[in-house]
């Protein structure tokens, strides 16, 4: 049964699906559901006549297999590339190898092709021929198909080049009625998608679950620092992880390394999926690592808290296995790099350490998309813990800029004992469904004992650095006091 959004979508897509305008773009928040729409469009489509075979694109093995697995379920026919079946499913980077072939079965019958997390491919300032090796391919390919489905919750470049095969506008030429669904891809240009379904929408239809993220900061960080030229030590202290970030010699990929706020992230984590755990005994979390060798640190911390864990990265031949066996397990956390950030869908994660070095507004949306599909009516709450990096930060209030309803605020809720961000409160699901104004999240004894900041007398700080990373500078040295609190970022939802 299609949710509502599915449904709109899917009447939009099969209304304006035709030779004049044969691209669609779905663009949907993490989490909602969209190749399950793309799954019941294909059918649709091949009901009416309209194409023959499916071709999915997809960035990774996992993500792709998820796709085959709905695909198949839906259309009850096998996708694998075989005589007898409806279609193929591949990875971009198997397309080149793929592409002859498939020019040719569109030469000979009507394709549909779904190209899933659509950012991978680009072209910088909408010029095919500057297109990234993804894209090439995908437009060479795109010339013989007779429709496309480009599905994403982050459909745009880091590096601000423009996606092919999708409809870009002047921002000066903007039509008077589009403000709501309009998603700025540069100062020049600004994607129009054909349907647009925000974090704000799924959550209010109970399709996502609301997350809770608080950034981990510490009031007493005191640092060292031998000059390189005079041999003289400095000593500092700071008042917060964004002020520290201001010293040069001083970096945040050090910072995920250095044992006191490495630990605390991951304390914070335990304790949280420890209690959804009394209630959801499948409730799984997941960490980001910065590296292989960190998530094997993580795994091993994990591990002798008593936590059971499995560690799933690009140099494990079994790891799509792992990820496989992990769905349906009951094991606690699931650690990796980046094989579990985009388009894997691990519903039972409720809770993320995000402690990769990676700052980009997409990667962190992405990762944060792995926590907020709904299982069941009980689990609408979700849990991010990150450091309080400047960037994080601005990513985490910026949540809201994709919401189509530009009276969407970012205010500030009152805490003193628990230092709040500057954003606007995601209000708990039972007042959104009234209308009604909350204020202030409940917090247990044991989260108001760990935002409580301390006197300056039951302060442990060492300028010799008991908790500083063996990467830091040898020239500097950095020591958190036990003095942390987690900053509050929470988004309104209500005008």
């Amino acid at each position: 049964m299609l949710r509502q959004w599915q449904t709109e979508c899917l009447e939009r897509a099969l209304i304006q699906l035709s030779s004049k305008m044969p691209h669609f773009l779905c663009q949907a928040t993490p989490g909602a559901g969209k190749m399950l729409l793309a799954a019941v469009l294909a059918e649709a489509l091949i009901k009416r006549s309209d194409i023959d075979y499916v071709v999915y694109l997809g960035p990774t093995r996992a993500v792709v297999n998820d796709a085959r697995h709905t695909l198949e379920k839906v259309l009850n026919r096998s996708l694998d590339g075989q005589l007898g079946s409806i279609g193929v499913a591949l990875t971009y980077h198997a397309l080149s190898n793929r592409l002859a072939s498939l020019k040719q079965l569109c030469l000979n019958a009507h394709v549909l092709l779904i190209w899933d997390e659509s950012h991978h491919a680009s072209a910088p300032g909408g010029q095919a021929q500057q297109a990234n090796q993804w894209g090439l391919a995908l437009i060479a390919l795109e010339r013989h198909v007779r429709f496309t489905l480009a599905l994403s919750g982050t459909p745009w470049r880091t590096d601000g080049s423009c996606l092919p095969l999708l409809r870009y506008v002047e921002a000066t030429d903007l039509p008077s009625n589009s403000s709501d669904s309009l998603s700025r891809v540069s100062s020049q240009k600004q994607l129009i998608p054909d349907y647009v379904y925000t974090l704000k929408e799924a959550i209010q239809d109970g399709v996502c679950r609301y997350p809770t993220i608080q950034l981990v900061d510490n009031h007493s960080i005191g640092m060292t620092r031998t000059h390189p030229r005079t041999g003289r030590k400095e000593a500092r202290q700071y008042t917060s992880i964004p002020q520290l970030l201001k010293h040069p010699s001083v970096h945040y990929a050090t910072l995920l390394h250095d044992d006191a706020p490495l630990q605390h992230v991951l304390t914070l984590g335990i304790k949280r999926l420890s209690t959804l755990r009394q209630h959801d005994p499948k409730a799984g979390g997941l960490v980001v690592a910065a590296s292989i060798q960190h998530a094997e640190e993580i795994t091993q911390r994990l591990e002798d808290a008593h936590q059971t864990v499995c560690l799933v990265t690009s140099h494990d031949p079994t790891a799509h296995t792992q990820l496989d066996t992990f769905r349906d397990a009951d094991t606690a956390w699931i650690v990796s790099v980046g094989m579990v950030t985009e388009g894997v869908n691990l519903p039972r994660l409720r809770v993320c350490c995000y402690l990769s070095h990676v700052r980009t507004e997409q990667f962190f949306r992405q990762v944060l998309g792995r926590i907020i599909r709904r299982q069941t009516r009980h689990d609408e709450h979700c849990y991010f813990y990150a450091l309080n990096e400047p960037l994080l930060r601005r990513f985490a209030r910026r949540l809201t800029d994709d919401l189509p309803d530009e009276l969407a605020k970012v205010e500030s809720t009152g805490n003193k004992n628990r230092a709040v961000d500057d954003g606007s409160h995601f209000h708990h699901a039972d007042a959104i469904a009234h209308n009604s104004t909350v204020t202030t999240q409940a917090f247990t004894p044991s989260e108001k004992s760990e935002a409580r900041t301390s006197d300056a007398s039951g302060l442990t700080l060492s300028f010799q650095a008991p908790h500083h990373s063996q990467t830091m500078s040898t020239e500097t040295d950095v020591a958190f006091s036990q003095a942390f609190y987690e900053r509050l970022i929470a988004l309104r939802l209500t005008d």
